[in-house]
């Protein structure tokens, strides 16, 4: 049997949807099937059963779940293959880049009773016209929640001592690099790690972070310097020729959070709310928080108090949105179940199938 690791291609962020789908794999793979059709069509269902089926072959997977509803897919990896599946559809439209040589759609709405759908015309606009209302107002909060960080995040930076916060880099980045010569240029891919979800934070560290043989751990409170910290090893990384994964914050999805390095099968992570580190052994933990000056702290805790008490508050609405919109798209699912042919999809299923299973004789 081979491994499933869990992922986010993308998530719900004070910027609104934000995509790193360009980087689920790389343009000149093997095979990208663009999956396109309505929401109950069956997207996610085919790329499941594509993972499963791969895995029970012995073949490691990536599941790339949607942040609006992590037990939904929005894509499927086989890496070994070099084979993606991918929902092409709104927010995150993914078009063939290469068609024929490597991408192409797979249209469900092919195996859709027409003439049944438009009976639902009406309803299905008035329910994506009311999703679309609350993933803004979730956007919206969201923005405003940010702002409180940013202010929580203020605070404590001007308390920073710099110059022990560039030394504990420089320590970690001796520690990790020991030994490495360069040789070239490496490459980073771009992915969630975690996303703001119906259910709230949710993250899949453990089995896209964490499992690796040494993993560093950065705690520290808002505008410590984790983040820059991070930033700096994969850049060295990068510097030296070694490939790298970055995982980004949903709060802020260009701030970097978790790196793992899987030339060296070496990770650093981030352990903060919402998503503290559950490894029972790291390799070491760096405490941020030891180079705030706790006489200026001490000042400020009662606007630190504040903006953590309000961020929540803001937080807790934008995850009310989105657990809104994500009940409405189950219904609006209803309209498009009932009137698709799933015994057709199913034989397409069948045939992709064989089809994947045959890159493994090419290659």
């Amino acid at each position: 049997m081979g491994r499933v690791r869990h992922l986010f291609p993308g998530g719900n962020t004070p910027q609104g949807f934000f995509s790193y789908y360009s980087y689920i794999i790389p343009i000149n793979a093997n095979r990208i099937f663009v999956l396109k059709g309505g929401p109950g069509t069956g997207k996610s269902t085919f790329m499941r059963k594509i993972g499963e089926a791969m895995v029970s072959h012995g073949y490691d997977v990536e599941y790339h779940h949607c942040s609006s509803d992590c037990n939904s897919l929005d894509g499927v990896v086989i890496p070994a293959m070099q084979v993606a599946f991918i929902d092409g559809t709104a927010p995150h439209v993914v078009d063939p880049k290469n068609p024929g040589c490597v991408d192409e759609i797979i249209h469900l709405g092919d195996f859709w009773d027409e003439k049944r759908m438009i009976r639902n015309k009406d309803k299905v606009i008035s329910i994506n016209a009311e999703i679309a209302t609350n993933f803004q107002r979730a956007y919206r909060l969201l923005r405003a929640a940010k702002s409180l960080y940013d202010d929580w995040e203020a605070i404590n930076y001007r308390g920073m001592n710099f110059a022990l916060a560039n030394r504990k880099a420089e320590e970690l980045s001796a520690r990790i690099f020991a030994g490495v010569n360069t040789i070239g240029a490496g490459q980073v891919r771009k992915l969630f790690a975690s996303a703001i979800t119906p259910d709230g934070p949710v993250n899949y560290l453990e089995s896209s972070v964490w499992p690796v043989k040494e993993c560093y751990v950065l705690t520290g409170d808002p505008g410590t310097g984790k983040s820059t910290v991070i930033q700096k090893l994969l850049n060295t990384a990068m510097v030296k020729g070694l490939n790298v994964e970055a995982f980004y914050c949903p709060l802020d999805p260009e701030k970097i959070e978790h790196l793992v390095i899987p030339a060296l099968d070496i990770a650093v992570t981030t352990s903060v709310l919402p998503h503290y580190c559950g490894i029972l052994k790291p390799a070491a933990v760096v405490d941020m928080n030891e180079c705030l000056r706790q006489e200026h702290l001490a000042q400020y805790q009662p606007q630190i108090a504040y903006d953590r008490e309000v961020f929540w508050e803001l937080f807790t609405q934008a995850v009310n949105c989105i657990r809104r919109a994500k009940s409405l798209h189950d219904e609006l699912e209803t309209c498009y179940i009932p009137n698709m042919d799933f015994v057709s999809i199913q034989k397409l299923w069948e045939k992709t199938l064989e089809r994947v299973l045959s890159y493994h004789i090419r290659n």
